[in-house]
């Protein structure tokens, strides 16, 4: 949610000796806003649900157009007579894409009239995020206006985001707590650093101020920065100097609140306060790197993708997973590739990619790797995997369940989805031709490319990774998880599809995410189908069960059998180590338990097999202390 302070579309209030005339925050999501016009080509103008300008999710954006024209989103018209300064404020974010401009910039007038520039910039490169203050002096008018422009060739930046857009007289003194960071998830009895960022606001300089932060309803902890000389419009970064050590599982609202600003009061206390949750995970599930790159046939560039693609897959099978995203060719799917943008809203071009749509993950293939090795020290709250699969070569019909276990309450919505990729495509026309740009070796070595022509004919080229297929949404499929999910609990989704004849049904693989949709990132993913999960996976007629489960130290296995049976348990870990082996022992027929101790385990997901004569069951359970 937005922060409280921008929370009204449009208000006009006093307080102490300043005045706010005018906020913005597109939280309605309407572009343009209510009283808001745009001219020149409104359709670029819309409302994105990222938070790229800096601040809280959604902004306004502008995207790129093949045209040299000027365009401006305007404010309503704002009664200022009787103003004194009066300030403009505002985050912005420009995604610079072959550099030399546009202009973009802020202008003002009264009545009508002409616009008067009174902030502008020429990009040669990425600008921002950052939070600009215009002084607009005294604009004594009572018909104001002001607008944000973009002038000049606009295919040379991909977006330009702007957010929290304040019409203001400044207080004194008012210090806006502007953000904070903390992990997500963190296992028990990890640390976390508490950094920020404060923005003056008011019209006296801020010298000091103290950071009070709590966890849970535990006491507040206070940080005190000091020594600083912030005018109007500067900020601090703060880091606490204590970090936060998280000695329970659960899930922690962690509250910060700058106070006693200056060695007083701050004249305006509702933006001084933030708060983020944080999960503390008993012990951390296995993770996978969900990649998608983005390429087509048509471009030069992309063998490099190619190339980069098949080294992760080689150097990383197990936690890697790699889904090639196909524009403009025969392996388009319409609705992955129409999301690409959304997807990676930095969007550079092709080749390109995103890790787990994390945030500012925005790479060039050859740097995979480094992004790859980030990803995997992020800590996921929750298990994926592919259970109950069935495949029925005559009606081509795949049947599987997508299962999660939740380590910790999550309170946001999550949404399980699908992608199914092919390798070793080809195909005989013109458009499965791959351009080649390092043909000749003139742009250097890229796995062999150079040695080939600079148009690779289609019997050449087989195409791995493809992404044939995407279910329900690109952004997963609605309503297939509860919101707030409970740790401890496993939730599951089943998904049906029909592989189409003219694919090759042993080269599909089935890849199950799941999506928070309160931040857009693929907490988790899952390429390999487990034959461990699942009640299909037991015998029924053995009636085999493990409780409880996830359990501490002890859980009971039970089984029935009709006669005299040598029974063997051995306990793996999820990388397949045997960690606990009993020797078999004859039990008669009937009802039978095992007692099973798991005191010298540690907290984690274990796979308990037990054989029955020449039968064998598998079954997954939690250890958590």
């Amino acid at each position: 949610m937005k922060n409280s302070f921008f929370a009204l579309l449009m208000f006009f209030t006093f307080v102490s000796y300043g005045q706010v005339y005018l906020t913005q925050d597109f939280s309605s999501g309407q572009m343009p806003p209510t009283d808001w016009t745009i001219e020149g080509l409104p359709a670029q103008w819309s409302v994105n649900e990222g938070n790229e300008a800096g601040d809280t999710a959604p902004e306004g954006m502008f995207t790129h157009f093949y045209l040299v024209s000027v365009t401006r989103l305007i404010s309503p018209v704002v009664d200022l007579t009787g103003s004194g300064s009066v300030k403009l404020s505002f985050d912005h974010f420009y995604d610079d894409h072959w550099g030399y401009g546009p202009s973009i910039g802020a202008a003002i007038r009264y009545g009508g009239g002409e616009w008067e520039s009174v902030w502008e910039i020429i990009p040669g490169s990425n600008v921002g995020p950052e939070t600009i203050i215009i002084d607009i002096a005294d604009f004594n008018h009572a018909d104001f206006q002001f607008s944000f422009y973009i002038n000049g060739k606009l295919d040379n930046l991909d977006y330009w985001f702007v957010d929290d857009i304040r019409l203001f007289c400044p207080l004194q003194l008012d210090a806006e707590l502007k953000s904070i960071k903390l992990p997500a998830y963190l296992q028990l009895g990890g640390n976390a650093t508490l950094t920020g960022t404060v923005i003056n606001f008011g019209s006296n300089n801020i010298n000091s101020f103290d950071v009070s932060y709590t966890v849970g309803a535990g006491a507040a902890e206070v940080y005190q920065v000091t020594g600083l000389n912030l005018a109007l419009g500067e900020s601090y970064n703060f880091t606490s100097e204590t970090p936060i050590n998280f000695a329970e599982i659960g899930t922690f609202e962690v509250v910060v609140t700058i106070e006693n600003v200056n060695g007083g009061e701050d004249l305006n206390p509702a933006n001084n306060t933030l708060s983020k949750p944080v999960g503390v995970l008993p012990y951390v599930p296995t993770r996978k790197v969900f990649a998608e790159e983005v390429t087509g046939t048509w471009c030069g560039w992309c063998v490099r993708g190619v190339c980069f693609m098949d080294y992760m897959a080689e150097t990383y099978p197990e936690t890697w997973i790699g889904v090639s995203i196909h524009n403009g060719d025969p392996m388009v799917v319409p609705a992955y590739d129409a999301a690409i943008k959304d997807i990676i809203p930095q969007f550079p071009g092709y080749p390109s990619g995103t890790l787990d749509r994390a945030g500012s993950d925005y790479w060039d293939p050859k740097d995979f790797e480094a992004g790859y090795l980030q990803r995997m020290e992020a800590i996921s709250p929750v298990s994926v995997d592919i259970a109950n699969y069935s495949w029925d070569p005559v009606t081509r019909v795949v049947n599987f369940d997508l299962q999660s276990e939740f380590i910790v309450d999550i309170y946001s919505e999550l949404r399980f989805g699908v992608v199914i990729t092919e390798d070793s495509l080809w195909g005989t026309t013109a458009q499965w031709n791959q351009a080649n740009y390092y043909a000749g070796g003139g742009n250097g070595e890229m796995c062999g490319f150079e040695t080939m022509p600079s148009t690779i004919p289609a019997a050449q080229m087989h195409y791995d990774h493809v992404a044939r297929a995407i279910l329900d949404t690109p952004y997963g499929t609605e309503n297939s998880l509860p919101n707030p999910i409970m740790a401890g609990s496993t939730q599951s989704y089943n998904y049906t599809y029909t592989i189409p004849q003219e694919w090759n049904y042993d080269k599909i693989t089935i890849i199950g995410i799941l999506i928070d949709m309160e931040t857009g990132e693929i907490l988790n993913a899952n390429n390999v189908i487990d034959p461990y999960l699942g009640i299909d996976n037991l015998n029924v007629d053995a009636n085999v069960g493990i409780y409880p489960n996830p359990f501490n130290n002890l859980t009971n296995i039970v089984f029935s059998i009709t006669k005299p049976e040598m029974v063997k348990i051995d306990v793996y870990n999820l990388l397949g180590g045997l960690v606990y082996s009993e020797e078999a022992k004859q039990y008669q027929g009937g009802e039978n338990k095992i007692q099973f101790s798991g005191s010298n385990l540690e907290n984690g997901i274990y796979f308990i097999q037990l054989t029955i004569g020449d039968r064998t069951f598998v079954q997954k359970v939690s250890v958590i202390k």
